[in-house]
């Protein structure tokens, strides 16, 4: 497996979503702000951060995402970020491709990070789990050995909560839900923790965390600062992919009964061929077969 493939960030059955969802007691400035050891919320002129780039995907706030690491340079910036105990900044690739990117291979808006627990593996990869905290815009780069360094900036969301984003918080939940049941690749659970989302800006970047998105939306989604706008995005996202559920659901059952009635009938055919041998009777084609076997002869 080569370094790419250790990069890329899996989750699977080990990882279930509710534990994923877990938030860890930090505390808050006046203004509502998560007080993060190593970074100055108020610094006009931004903060240092060791850059963790991710070939495929993206991480969003608020949620503890496991990733496989493989490069070294991936590693040293996750060894500082512990040493220092200072946040780390993960940003996703424009070209998944790339396997020593610099600055101009990263998007500009990546998350600002908690490096939990790391787990160094017997192939030389490094599994560790972060946690998302805000998201932040990268200002310029400071240095990029022995591992990329840049000067970035919190940014924040609008976090009001509406009747409107209440409204669509029930429409993002509703489709959600019929998604969840037609879609046998999602959580069991993942219903259950978006109900449990309180704000729109949560239940939008959990929604965004799990559904099967490209890159490029995910990207998307992080960059937009308008919650509600984020669920509207989502509620087009989710209309269409039950669309294409529901059709899918449909075929199968068209298929399914086709299948049913061809065996029934192969069924009632066989049965009637052993009736007609217990009681001595030929089936009537095979009269008919043998009655032109006789005028040829």
């Amino acid at each position: 497996m080569d370094e790419l493939e250790h990069e890329r960030t899996r989750i699977g059955p080990e990882w279930p979503l509710l534990n994923m969802l877990a938030r860890r007691r930090t505390g808050r400035t006046r203004e509502g702000r998560r007080a993060i050891p190593g970074h100055d919320l108020e610094s006009l002129e931004g903060n240092e951060y060791p850059v963790l780039p991710l070939p495929d995907m993206v991480v969003f706030p608020n949620l503890v995402t496991p990733l496989f690491l493989g490069r070294d340079r991936s590693a040293r910036a996750v060894e500082a970020a512990e040493a220092m105990e200072v946040p780390l900044l993960v940003v996703a690739q424009r070209d998944p491709e790339i396997l020593d990117p610099d600055l101009s291979d990263l998007y500009t808006i990546g998350t600002v990070v908690e490096v939990g627990r790391v787990l160094r593996m017997p192939d030389g990869s490094t599994t560790v789990l972060v946690q998302g905290i805000e998201r932040a815009r990268i200002l310029e780069l400071v240095d990029t050995e022995p591992y990329l360094r840049v000067r970035g900036v919190p940014l924040y969301e609008d976090e009001r909560h509406d009747m409107a984003s209440e409204a669509l918080m029930r429409a993002v939940l509703a489709l959600f839900e019929k998604v969840v049941d037609l879609n046998p690749n999602l959580p069991e659970d993942a219903y259950v923790a978006a109900m449990n989302e309180k704000e729109p800006g949560s239940l939008a970047d959990l929604l965004a965390h799990v559904l099967d998105l490209e890159t490029s939306q995910r990207q998307e989604l992080l960059e937009t600062l308008d919650a509600n706008v984020r669920l509207q995005q989502l509620s087009i996202i989710l209309g269409q992919e039950l669309d294409v559920l529901e059709l899918e659901d449909r075929i199968q059952t068209q298929v399914q009964q086709e299948v049913d009635k061809t065996q029934r009938e192969y069924y009632l055919r066989e049965q009637m061929r052993a009736i007609q041998t217990e009681l001595g009777e030929e089936d009537e084609n095979q009269r008919e077969l043998g009655d032109l076997r006789q005028k040829l002869i």
